[in-house]
């Protein structure tokens, strides 16, 4: 097997720098191939009406939403954690602010069509007029230009102020957009405060001590935990990587959800079935030779029909 593994050693090694150095300039908030909102609004029933999805009863202006999204986990925007991948703040009418490509309105219909979980929050140390004020620092950020959280050598560094002069002042992030709105009422609600490296996340917003949640979603937590970014070596992972999975030899595929209701996972390659496991942690172990660009699928099912999946795109050799 070591023979098998190592042999053409040179060639694999130059093959996994090609890799790893390989660049994705991403634009947008949270992916490189974000659906348009003209696209998102044109999502329909069998019916062909477009499906209008208002915000639950109880949220009002100033609330925060935090979602994870519709992506191939190989996305640099796919992050670890519930409602880690994107964000945004309710400003009324069942509309929100985000920052994503440029700081813009989006309805929640287009959301709701969009993500994959989503967790309403509230500044449970705001008040009224903080909220509101909180909402009205954001509307005056449309059409602000959007900080790319990877960009060298800011990276996803937090500004309040968005006239300071500083290269990324005038540049917002999603996660960057509700911090300011609220730290800009005297409210910090990165629960990190300003440690190094001086950037915010939608679960350091989550979890921060300001905040309260007052409606989730979690029905479609179904996440694939190995392989995730890096190099597996012989179902070890030998290194951390932003843009690319790289697997040499087996692997034992895991997958977890946090939905009580799933009874099954299934196991997929290049959209081919390859095994189904019942009992959680749910894994599967890829011992089938061969080399390239592959596609592992999984597919959460439940008793009553349900079924949600999530993929990633791996380089695999031998």
């Amino acid at each position: 097997m070591k023979k098998t593994l190592f042999s053409g050693k040179g060639i694999t090694v130059g093959v996994l720098l090609f890799l790893l150095s390989t660049t994705i300039f991403p634009t947008g908030c949270c992916t490189t191939g974000e659906p348009s909102s003209e696209s998102l609004m044109n999502t329909t029933d069998n019916s062909g009406a477009v499906e209008r999805v208002s915000v639950p009863e109880g949220v009002e202006i100033g609330d925060l939403i935090l979602v994870d999204i519709r992506l191939d986990q190989a996305n640099p925007w796919k992050r670890p954690g519930l409602f880690n991948e994107h964000s945004a703040i309710y400003v009324g009418n069942d509309m929100l602010i985000e920052a994503n490509g440029v700081v813009r309105y989006r309805n929640f219909t287009q959301f709701s069509h969009w993500c994959r979980n989503f967790v309403f929050l509230r500044v449970k140390t705001a008040n009224e007029s903080q909220r509101l004020a909180a909402a009205e620092w954001a509307k005056s950020k449309i059409g602000t230009a959007y900080q790319v959280f990877f960009d060298f050598p800011w990276f996803g560094l937090k500004i309040a102020d968005t006239n300071r002069k500083f290269p990324t002042a005038n540049l917002l992030y999603c996660a960057e957009l509700l911090w300011a709105a609220y730290y800009n009422q005297g409210i910090d609600i990165d629960r990190d405060g300003w440690t190094y490296p001086y950037w915010v996340t939608p679960n350091d917003i989550l979890y921060d001590d300001d905040v309260e949640i007052i409606y989730r979603d979690v029905t479609n937590t179904t996440e694939i935990i190995q392989p995730d970014k890096g190099v597996y070596l012989a179902n070890k992972k030998i290194a951390v990587t932003v843009f690319n999975t790289v697997v040499i030899g087996f692997l034992d595929i895991e997958v977890t959800t946090e939905n009580e209701n799933i009874t099954s996972v299934d196991f997929y390659i290049d959209a081919v079935f390859k095994a189904t496991d019942t009992t959680p942690p749910y894994m599967w172990s890829w011992n089938e030779r061969g080399s390239g660009k592959k596609v592992i699928t999984a597919v959460a099912r439940q008793d009553d029909g349900n079924h949600y999946s999530s993929k990633i795109t791996v380089w695999k050799f031998f």
